[in-house]
């Protein structure tokens, strides 16, 4: 299973609308079908910020449901990578820690990155494009939209 990090910006960026691609990555993670794991700043920053930014009271409530899913992680070393917005290190930590697969942000200064450690960064629509071709995870969404 595939194991990421989702940057707070693509949690507020996923209240657009049911179809845009963080949302969807969302429901994976809520459906387990994807494992995504958070250090506790990270967290922390994601309860805090998301719904302070966030209009659609239906959304919030999906989001209580995903942060229960994420997986905590103990971050175990302070990275100084990204000089141009320190803050944007801790979510950095997070996928290092976690030995995620991917870190999904549209954040221009971890994008400029591309990887870290093994740790792919991409953005949401990116990820989406390799998950349904690596893992066919829009087929499911498909036919569980069709059937809802």
């Amino acid at each position: 299973m595939l194991k990421i990090v989702i940057d707070t910006n693509c949690l507020i960026d996923a209240d657009a609308d049911e179809y845009n691609y963080s949302n969807r990555i969302i429901d994976e993670v809520i459906a387990g079908d994807l494992e995504a794991y958070a250090n506790q700043a990270t967290l922390r920053e994601n309860k805090l910020i998301a719904p302070q930014k966030l209009v659609d009271p239906n959304f919030i409530k999906k989001l209580e449901y995903y942060f229960r899913a994420v997986k905590p992680v103990e971050t175990a070393e302070k990275l100084r990578v990204v000089e141009d917005d320190p803050q944007d290190n801790k979510i950095l930590e997070s996928a290092v820690t976690a030995d995620a697969n991917y870190l999904i942000t549209s954040d221009k200064h971890l994008l400029k990155l591309q990887e870290y450690n093994d740790v792919k960064i991409v953005t949401p629509t990116q990820f989406w494009n390799l998950y349904q071709d690596e893992n066919a995870g829009w087929v499911k969404w498909l036919k569980d939209f069709i059937n809802a």
